[in-house]
């Protein structure tokens, strides 16, 4: 969002190094971002296939307003998991108590603004993505804030989290930028980066694990879109295309009230508005309809609303894993 999210202070004791896959302290817990895109998926997929420490965790931070194949990934994923005798992925929300946003799109719709990427911030991943886990490992492994002591934290003992950032020189830029930024007692691992994974080698490896290879990992109205994918989006899920028209059009017309014409931020792509990539009389892709005992339930009022159909492939694939299980 536009404005600044509310940082934590915590003690610079807590802060770790980043840490690596050979040196993980023994009996460190060791728990995993999982987007449920190619990255994340092939990561897990790699840490199993390479015999290593079994996770205690796998969190997937969820904004609800994820993309409707990666809610349906998720029993994919899960299948897979129960299968190699590993956990599930525990789902983490930010509840907004105060506001009653269900979701990152209610977020914005509510305020008439965009996604914070639009306006070249981060803090959309830090309060949907971040902040949720954050939470969670704090309630999961003990760590706690006395009153009366300025900044500093009580620890049961640090974590080694995996985040699924590849060996590509775009990731390598995100890993460059994450230095030292992780909360405290995180001890952050790149496993791609160190097995020298780009992106073509993290969809290979989920295919030789006989999985399906999931869609790019993004809320449905990610301003880093390219025009394609935004296409892509109004043809295959025409309702959530019109959610992210709906939302720029509250922005604009505020900004335009607030200020009396746009500023640097045109639209959802931050430079250009979806609107003006939109296509005329775009017909919806044609996607084998949902089979029975599979259909996805959403996580919230938005996903709901939205009719999803999987392909044929991923049911069978699903239903492998399912009866191996």
């Amino acid at each position: 969002m536009a404005k600044k999210t509310k940082q934590v202070k915590v003690a610079t004791a807590a802060k770790l190094p980043a840490g690596s896959v050979a040196a993980i302290p023994a009996g460190e817990p060791v728990v995993v971002a999982m987007g449920l895109g190619r990255n994340s998926v092939a990561m897990i997929v790699g840490w199993h296939a390479k015999g290593l420490q079994r996770p205690d965790a796998i969190l997937f931070a969820d904004t609800g307003s994820e993309k409707p194949e990666t809610y349906a990934y998720l029993d994919i994923l899960n299948a897979w998991l129960r299968k190699v005798g590993y956990p599930e992925v525990t789902v983490v929300k930010n509840t907004s108590p105060i506001a009653g946003d269900a979701s990152l799109y209610d977020e914005c719709v509510r305020k008439s603004v965009l996604p914070s990427l639009a306006y070249g911030g981060h803090s959309c991943s830090i309060k949907w993505k971040v902040e949720p886990q954050w939470k969670w490992c704090k309630e999961r492994y003990g760590w706690s804030k006395p009153r009366g002591q300025d900044g500093r934290w009580s620890f049961a003992g640090p974590i080694t989290k995996l985040i699924g950032y590849d060996a590509g020189p775009a990731d390598a830029r995100r890993v460059k930028n994450a230095a030292n930024k992780w909360p405290p007692m995180h001890r952050y691992v790149f496993p791609l980066v160190e097995w020298g994974w780009d992106l073509a080698e993290c969809v290979r490896q989920i295919e030789l694990a006989g999985l399906p290879v999931p869609v790019k990992s993004a809320c449905f109205m990610c301003p880093a879109m390219k025009k394609a994918e935004i296409t892509e989006l109004q043809s295959v899920h025409p309702v959530l295309f019109d959610k992210v028209i709906r939302m720029e059009t509250r922005f604009k017309a505020r900004t335009i009230k607030d200020h009396g014409a746009l500023k640097s931020t045109k639209g959802n792509g931050r430079n250009f508005a979806w609107t003006d990539v939109a296509i005329t009389n775009v017909e919806p892709v044609e996607i084998s309809p949902c089979e029975e005992g599979f259909d996805i339930i959403g996580t919230d009022a938005l996903m709901a609303s939205v009719t999803v159909l999987k392909p044929a492939a991923r049911f069978a694939a699903l239903a492998a894993l399912k009866e191996a299980a």
